[in-house]
């Protein structure tokens, strides 16, 4: 064999081991690491994001030591370098090796045939023996050291190494077979399915305090132990945030996993978890689906038209928080006055929006078609419903807009501005159509639930003391004439007054569900404002005067005496931040000689009842239970809730400030 044919086939040796060597240094590595996260997982759980990361640390750990020892061993592709590596284990070869593969000059044939028989008489067998077996047997070695402890890790801390998701606690089992069963509620999953309508994907969360989601989502609180039997010790309640007992949830158990399936209520809830002695709270927070919001921007407000003849461009923008389901411009047509008239409602640009959560609507009335004569009226208004098919759908309406065409007939009666009759006409309009809702809910009362009945009655109460308000504002329009000091009642003000109390009490029997009692008020109201309506033309014929009085001759004449009874204190309503106050305070003083686990189900309760009674004092509270549960100081989250309490509840109680015209 020629001395060249001897460094070649050392070079393909050497390369051979860097490439075995830098392979099987990569698979330690990548072993080592996982190896590494899955000890730290067994002792503390870690989070997803960071087991999200140690596959992808482990693999460029690989090639980082790959490329290492590629690059130590570049060298072994040079055939000098070969040579003298060789030389190096190999002394009694005196650089004839090296000599032969890189000459000086062109060597004659006697002095290579020299250096071949040199080269000869060396032996050079197993002298590549030890680095190649030193380069292989160390990554070897700790390669199957890294499998064979991965070999008994537990299953579950593999899976959730190599394939981490959220809700994967559960396959972290730190127990043996022979060690006791301990509190099968200190590792749970949440998993939230919100409703379908929502178009939203599914999120588990671990071991939370509180859970929000949308009304009418699948909740279902999960873990583990059911193999090891003792399920009927396994129940859960659900009961009011308010107080009050708790229904039972069935319990759902397959192979080792348990679960308690819920539906988010409308109201905060309190989920309470038992196993034998040991207890867990879980607060619901429900988040409501919003109505959509509707504005209609044009026409932009209340408006005359000399004649029934052009076009009216109707636009409307509408937003939802999750979805909307279609949209409508909404057109009443009424003719004639008094008690002879005559109302037509009329649909326009129906639209289906798809779930687009924003979305706008544009739709032309050509008034040419409607025939309309003088003294008509049209009421204008965008509708939208969203895509709630658990509690809805709601439904989103904008203001009203009139439009009036003008009736020289009555300009030779009235002394009105157009806007004061609008608004009167919009009134009435808006009375009409409370009347006919509640009438329907009247009828639907059999096939409603007493919640949505007693819901929808208060959702009419709102908009019936919003009514109110706008007529209360025409009253001071009416009483308060800009320009000329005049302050007084009119008696067109005056029926507007008896049509805003009557307004009023409605709004009580409808706050409290007595629709057919607040019916008729609600029809007195209407025909109080009717009246109005005609007495408008009479009236308010320019300014109306007064009889002037001397107040100086007419100061302390009178003669009647006041007979005033005693009166009993009025009973001061529960202050429910106060009371949150005082709980507060005994939490607190308890977590200072009591375990933080302790003190932590008690916080929950608190927290749970803030988001009835305190919404600003949620924030801060849930906080608190989360650091408490992390192990963490909630001393800054407690004292920040604590002070949101006292600064409200010590403006409560005071006297409001002056309101009126000095």
């Amino acid at each position: 064999m020629t001395p060249m044919n001897r460094v070649r086939r050392a070079r393909t040796v050497l390369l051979t081991t860097v490439a075995g060597s830098a392979a099987l240094w990569a698979v330690a590595l990548v072993a080592g690491t996982i190896l590494l996260a899955a000890a730290l997982d067994l002792l503390v759980p870690l989070p997803v994001g960071f087991r999200r990361m140690v596959v992808p640390a482990a693999v460029a750990a690989g090639v980082l030591a790959a490329v290492t020892v590629a690059w130590r061993g570049r060298h072994a592709r040079t055939l000098g370098r070969v040579a003298l590596y060789l030389e190096e284990r190999l002394p009694e070869l005196h650089f004839a090796l090296a000599t032969a593969v890189q000459p000086a000059g062109v060597p004659s044939a006697a002095g290579s045939t020299a250096l071949a028989q040199a080269i000869a008489r060396v032996d050079a067998r197993g002298a590549l023996r030890p680095p190649v077996t030193r380069a292989l047997a160390i990554p070897a070695a700790g390669l199957l050291l890294g499998l064979a402890a991965l070999a008994i890790v537990p299953d579950g801390t593999l899976e959730r190494i190599l394939s981490p998701r959220a809700g994967d606690v559960l396959l972290r089992n730190t127990s043996t077979s022979s060690a006791p069963l301990g509190n099968r509620l200190t590792s749970v999953a949440v998993s939230v399915q919100p409703p379908r309508y929502a178009r939203r994907a599914a999120r588990v969360v671990e071991d939370p305090a509180s859970v929000a989601a949308l009304v009418g989502s699948r909740i279902e609180v999960r873990g583990r132990g059911a193999a090891a039997g003792l399920t009927d010790s396994l129940t859960a309640t659900l009961a009011a945030a308010s107080g009050g007992e708790g229904t039972p949830v069935s319990l759902r158990a397959v192979g080792d996993t348990w679960g308690f399936p819920v539906t988010m209520p409308t109201d905060p809830a309190i989920l309470r978890l038992l196993d034998r002695s040991y207890d867990r709270l879980l607060v619901l927070q429900p988040v409501p689906d919003e109505p959509p919001t509707v504005v209609l921007t044009s026409p932009r407000a209340d408006t005359m038209y000399m004649t029934g003849k052009g076009k009216l461009q109707l636009d409307a923008r509408m937003d939802d928080d999750i979805g909307l389901a279609r949209a409508e411009f909404e057109v009443l047509y009424t003719s004639g006055s008094g008690e002879r008239f005559d109302t037509r409602q009329t649909i326009i640009g129906r639209t289906a929006l798809g779930g687009n959560r924003s979305a706008r609507l544009r739709a032309t009335v050509v008034l040419d078609t409607m025939n309309l004569r003088p003294g008509d009226v049209l009421h204008v208004r965008a509708l939208a419903w969203d895509e709630n098919d658990v509690t809805g759908p709601g439904k989103g309406e904008s203001e009203t807009r009139t439009i009036r065409i003008h009736d020289p007939r009555q300009m030779q009666d009235v002394n009105i501005t157009a806007a004061k009759a609008a608004a009167i006409d919009t009134s009435i309009m808006s009375q009409r159509m409370l009347i006919v809702r509640a009438e329907t809910l009247l009828i639907n009362r059999p096939r409603l639930e007493p919640q949505d009945y007693t819901t929808q009655s208060l959702r009419l109460g709102i908009q019936q003391g919003a009514l109110r308000g706008r007529v209360e504002s025409i009253i001071f329009e009416m009483e308060n004439v800009e320009g000329v000091g005049y302050v007084g009642s009119t008696p067109s003000s005056l029926i507007l007054r008896e049509a805003g109390e009557e307004m009023r009490i409605a709004e009580r029997e409808l706050s409290i569900a007595q629709v057919p009692v607040a019916l008729v008020h609600m029809r007195a109201a209407l025909k109080l404002l009717e009246k109005i309506r005609d007495a408008n033309r009479y009236w308010l014929r320019g300014l109306l005067t007064t009889t002037p009085i001397d107040v100086d001759r007419v100061r302390l004449t009178g003669e009647d005496r006041a007979s005033v009874s005693d009166r009993d204190a009025r009973k001061r309503e529960a202050d429910a931040r106060q009371a949150l106050l005082v709980r507060l305070d005994r939490a607190v003083r308890l977590l200072e000689r009591e375990p933080a686990t302790t003190v932590r189900d008690s916080l929950q309760l608190i927290f749970a009842a803030s988001l009835t009674h305190a919404r600003d004092v949620a924030e801060p509270l849930s906080k608190a239970v989360e650091a408490l549960q992390r192990g963490a100081d909630a001393r800054t989250e407690l004292v920040s809730a604590r002070r949101r309490l006292e600064r409200r509840v010590e403006s409560e109680g005071a006297l409001s400030s002056w309101s009126g015209t000095p």
